[in-house]
């Protein structure tokens, strides 16, 4: 059996995703170290954005989510690792709570894995477009 130190930055990035939509709160979590520095690039009026230092920061960043975002589609294309490091690339769909609009962007996140844990996390997407998705009319 594989344990949790043994599984690539990979695999312990695409475990993290699954256990996310699963949306089981305290099982995400206990996916990323306690220091972890979490990043969402783009616009600081859409909710979700900005850079977050330590699991309650990240546990009140999780908390935005069901209320602003649906998601319909989250597909990871391709996983790049090198040693700690994992960038997992793809493509997703989320309805927009408060407009109703669909967001779909291709995406990149990177992460640096410590310990079986996510320590680092950086969400890359189509930051304008979301912005738009979140602009009334």
């Amino acid at each position: 059996m594989t344990t949790t130190n043994e599984r690539t930055a990979g695999q312990v990035v695409q475990s993290y995703l699954d256990t996310f939509f699963s949306k089981d709160l305290e099982k995400t979590l206990a996916c990323l170290t306690d220091d972890v520095v979490w990043k969402v690039q783009g616009a600081p009026d859409v909710p979700t954005i900005g850079v977050r230092k330590g699991k309650d920061a990240v546990r009140e960043w999780m908390a935005l989510f069901p209320p602003n975002f649906v998601p319909l589609d989250f597909q990871v294309e391709r996983i790049y690792e090198s040693g700690d490091q994992a960038v997992l690339t793809g493509h997703f769909t989320h309805r927009i709570v408060s407009t109703g609009k669909n967001f779909s962007s291709d995406f990149a996140v990177i992460c640096t894995v410590r310990d079986g844990k996510i320590a680092a996390y950086n969400f890359i997407e189509d930051s304008y477009g979301l912005w738009r998705a979140f602009q009334p009319g």
